[in-house]
């Protein structure tokens, strides 16, 4: 499904900006993903590695320019937190977020992003009947947040991806 080019250009904020007041999601630019190779969270990175063999570049390359839609978290002060999305399937959505450590971090920033996670996630199903993924078992933030969520987790994959990695299938209908 393609996508006009409307959201490229802009920088995010230099670190060190002042407070914005709030934690808030947007339209994801190409500079987001720089930013957030470069400071992904290590289980982040495994998770990417041992699910696809990419480097982080490269996966959040192909999300980039796949998802519908593709968001970045941004802090109260500036600072991309992570990016997350939709790749849009025959049977669905695959949902996807991969984030750095101030994702998890700043309790403040945290609990925003949680409760506007819930808000958009229904807004996704105007376009998708089905979300699914499947997530790395030791990456234990994003069970979490998938649990949060209301995801169900379908089934166990005990040799996923080229590093042959339990992973777990998860979806919600």
């Amino acid at each position: 499904m393609p996508r006009a080019i409307s959201r490229v250009g802009g920088l995010v904020a230099e670190q060190g900006a002042e407070d914005l007041g709030e934690a808030h999601q947007r339209a994801t630019r190409p500079s987001d993903l720089r930013h957030l190779a470069d400071n992904m969270r290590a289980n982040d990175v495994a998770e990417v590695m041992a699910c696809s063999g990419c480097t982080p570049d490269q996966m959040l390359l192909h999300c980039f320019l796949h998802s519908v839609p593709c968001r970045t978290m941004v802090s109260r002060h500036g600072h991309v937190m992570g990016m997350w999305g939709v790749v849009p399937e025959a049977s669905g959505g695959r949902v996807w977020m991969l984030g750095t450590e101030g994702m998890v971090d700043d309790k403040r920033d945290r609990r925003t992003f949680l409760r506007k996670s819930k808000e958009q996630l229904q807004e996704l199903f105007s376009d998708y009947s089905v979300l699914f993924n499947v997530v790395d078992a030791r990456n234990t933030v994003h069970i979490r947040w998938i649990k949060h969520m209301g995801f169900t987790f379908v089934a166990e994959h005990a040799e996923w991806g080229p590093e042959k990695r339990l992973f777990y299938e998860f979806v919600r209908i």
